[in-house]
């Protein structure tokens, strides 16, 4: 199940919402490789990894440029907003630590079990995040970076 972007998700700040749409890309890359692959996750184990690692790295710089647009607008919610993006950073590493210890990456159950669980925390918090949290502050935002 795909997530697709959809205007519903448009905050109208041209730079979080291109931010947006590449979170969504990122993470429909890592559903078609294991949608495509849920035979033999294990083969595609580097891949997975990676898409995994992008998308973290991603997040954080994502999470940088929204949290200085609305702290540059004085949003009034910043300091609890940043904490929600705390607790998604603290979920993705806690992911990642556990799909790289031990045999998880060996393991074509398991992998099929993590990654469907991930999808689909994946797909529910970004698409909240956007819906609730972030359009919270698109009032505020008067200006860009």
């Amino acid at each position: 199940m795909v997530t697709k972007w959809d205007s519903k998700y448009e905050t109208n700040i041209s730079e979080i919402d291109s931010q947006h749409k590449k979170l969504f890309r990122l993470i429909n890359n890592i559903e078609t490789v294991y949608d495509e692959n849920k035979e033999h996750l294990s083969g595609k184990s580097r891949i997975l990894l990676d898409a995994v690692s992008e998308l973290e790295d991603y997040t954080l710089s994502h999470f940088l440029i929204e949290e200085r647009v609305m702290e540059l607008n004085q949003y009034p919610e910043l300091e609890a907003h940043k904490k929600q993006h705390d607790r998604f950073t603290d979920k993705i590493l806690e992911l990642k630590n556990r799909l790289t210890s031990g045999n998880l990456l060996t393991n074509d159950a398991e992998l099929d079990q993590f990654f469907g669980d991930l999808l689909n925390f994946l797909r529910a918090w970004l698409t909240n995040h956007i819906l609730k949290e972030d359009m919270d502050y698109k009032p505020y935002i008067k200006f860009n970076i």
